[in-house]
């Protein structure tokens, strides 16, 4: 049987199919107190990433990049721990519920969720529109919070998905209010690949728009991640102005114009932002 994929997100894999193993860096093989079983583990349950809907044990050796004996055995204990369910027909497995604990202890751990979903909820209220909260991570941004909109759903958008920092305004919008260095590290390490045809991939031109964020306030991004697609961000910040996380308002093209969502969603969108800023004041992450 051939894996069946889901439509909706690009595969975070390396161009022959398998995703990095950070186990096999030779800086991490020579660190005494790297878990290497540890890694691999982890790597098998990220094989899972991308949408696949379910492998076989040969694919996620090849996606895990580890040999056919250690992924039968870390699935095997997988099975048995509840993350993974084996189809005992077809031989083949799917990530199980139990998965989204770790989502839920993350949230909850956090003070970030807990203050921001009421002013998130107002907001969607008072725009109708679609609102978001995207950490940052590294290259990537991560949506921990999202409130969809009734009129416009994106099926593919949830929580837990990993968006190009450079090319998302929460991405924009936390990478404008970083020390200049810190940001430029994450551009230096970033794959500027298009995902629409009105994505900005020149990185001078990126640059620009983040200090034209910087200077606005907020980031808007036009059809750069998904076509029809207009988002605008705000950063969340700390007590010494640095950006703990971003909210984002992200709405149809058919429904708004950029100049529209400047002048009218602009304003909410930071507005939100300071509400949630003022209320985390005294909270740093690690």
């Amino acid at each position: 049987m051939t894996s069946r994929r889901r439509v909706g997100a690009p595969d975070p894999v390396e161009k022959n199919g398998a995703p990095k193993n950070v186990s096999q860096t030779p800086a991490l093989r020579e660190d005494p107190q790297f878990i290497a079983s540890l890694a691999k583990g982890l790597g098998v349950l990220t094989a899972f990433g991308g949408g696949w809907d379910s492998l076989g044990l040969r694919e996620i050796a090849v996606r895990s990049g580890i040999s056919m004996g250690a992924a039968q055995r870390i699935t095997h204990t997988l099975v048995h721990l509840g993350y993974l369910r084996k189809d005992e027909r077809t031989r083949r497995y799917r990530l199980r519920a139990r998965m989204l604990d770790f989502a839920y202890h993350y949230l909850h751990a956090s003070p970030l969720y807990e203050v921001a979903i009421p002013f998130v909820a107002s907001a969607r209220d008072e725009c109708r529109e679609t609102v978001n909260v995207a950490e940052l991570d590294g290259p990537e941004v991560v949506a921990v919070i999202r409130m969809p909109s009734q009129r416009y759903m994106n099926p593919t958008s949830t929580i837990g998905r990993r968006l190009p920092t450079f090319c998302t305004a929460g991405g924009r919008a936390q990478l404008a209010w970083l020390p200049p260095e810190e940001a430029a590290a994450i551009l230096d390490c970033t794959e500027f690949r298009a995902r629409t045809p009105h994505t900005i991939i020149d990185r001078g031109e990126v640059e620009q728009r983040l200090a034209a964020a910087r200077h606005d306030g907020f980031a808007l991004v036009y059809e750069e991640v998904n076509l029809g697609e207009i988002a605008l961000a705000a950063p969340i910040l700390d007590g010494s102005g640095r950006p703990l996380a971003a909210v984002g308002i992200s709405t149809s093209t058919a429904d708004w114009t950029a100049e529209n969502a400047r002048e009218r969603l602009a304003p909410v969108v930071m507005q939100t932002a300071r509400l949630i800023s003022r209320s985390l004041q005294g909270w740093k992450p690690f």
